[in-house]
């Protein structure tokens, strides 16, 4: 479980790799800062929104009356390029504009983007008062060139038992964890149920057919300077829900498996403590809190397989960003 929880923790710290000067955001004002964050890590929130409903299943056979089993799942999001950069727009802001006057918008970099001088055009910060200070556009935090893509990472413990009338209750569960970095915790809940029973044309069909309704919760707070700033914290909330229809067919030790449907997110990012502009010192406390929301078609195919109790999976999911999971874990059926 720790294991998993500092997982999430080093991504963390790379993507703050990215040297977001918070201070020097804040001097246009809130509101040009929530805009113009909102679209840098636009990114990040919409591939964990979509990649933890990566590994729910790996198959669409319930278990029978108390069959378990226990899996540790691994998910990436993968960016696609247009979202290395967002459109920066003059009118979208009161007090940040482009720096060079001739350009009413620009290509910035996301939270994935480039850290190049040259991909980052300079904007123009200017406070209350009027006084103004240039600087290039945020940079990206460099993960592409590390190791290669850009990709979201999430990871999850999970726990299923068949229940009657070939119904699996399915749980996603972290207890709250703490330490002088981070917080975390996580509750999900899905239910399969076997729709092959119900269709009299479909009961003797050589595969298994049924259907998936799962919802997670995830709550998170990373300290961003936790010895010298207690108090300044990035916190990170996320509900999803996800919806399809399955079917799945074994093959001796592998079990080949699929699904349609739908997939939603809702996620809320909040900069919390007391922050304080470089050049007119204001100061200013909890300054951000953005908000975001997706749902797109979900499909996905996998493969399976089974040595004994031991259960290897792996699939590719399509949807608004398409996800790769891993998954292990043991299965008594």
């Amino acid at each position: 479980m720790k294991k998993i929880i500092a997982f999430i923790f080093v991504f963390s710290s790379i993507v703050s790799s990215a040297q977001v000067d918070l201070e020097s955001v804040l001097e246009g004002g809130v509101a040009d800062a929530q805009t113009l964050l909102h679209g840098y890590v636009k990114p990040f929130s919409t591939g964990f929104g979509n990649g933890i409903n990566g590994g729910w299943y790996t198959t669409a056979k319930a278990h029978k009356f108390l069959g378990i089993d226990i899996s540790v799942i691994a998910n990436g999001a993968l960016v696609p390029q247009n979202d290395e950069t967002f459109t920066f727009n003059n009118a979208d802001y009161k007090n940040i504009k482009l720096d060079d006057e001739s350009l009413s918008s620009a290509d910035i970099p996301t939270l994935f983007g480039s850290q190049e001088l040259e991909d980052r055009p300079l904007l123009k910060f200017t406070d209350d008062i009027g006084d103004s200070v240039s600087t290039s556009a945020l940079p990206g935090s460099g993960l592409k060139e590390a190791i290669g893509y850009n990709v979201v990472p999430s990871a999850m413990i999970q726990a299923g038992i068949g229940l009657f009338k070939k119904t699996d209750l399915i749980v996603r569960f972290v207890p709250e964890q703490s330490a002088d970095e981070y917080e975390f915790s996580t509750f999900g809940i899905g239910v399969k149920h076997d729709l092959k029973q119900w269709i009299p044309f479909v009961k003797k069909l050589p595969f298994d057919f049924s259907a998936i309704v799962a919802w997670n919760d995830i709550k998170s707070k990373f300290y961003i300077d936790p010895d010298d700033n207690p108090t300044q914290a990035l916190e990170f909330n996320t509900k999803t829900f996800m919806f399809q229809l399955l079917a799945s067919k074994k093959l001796s030790i592998f079990t080949i498996y699929g699904g349609v449907g739908t997939t939603s997110y809702e996620t809320d990012v909040n900069v919390l403590g007391t922050y304080e502009t470089t050049s007119s010192g204001e100061q200013y406390i909890d300054p951000v809190q953005l908000d975001y929301e997706g749902n797109s078609f979900r499909t996905n195919l996998g493969l399976s397989m089974d040595l004994w109790v031991l259960n290897i999976a792996a699939e590719y999911a399509v949807q608004e960003y398409d996800v790769v999971s891993v998954r292990i874990g043991f299965s008594i059926r």
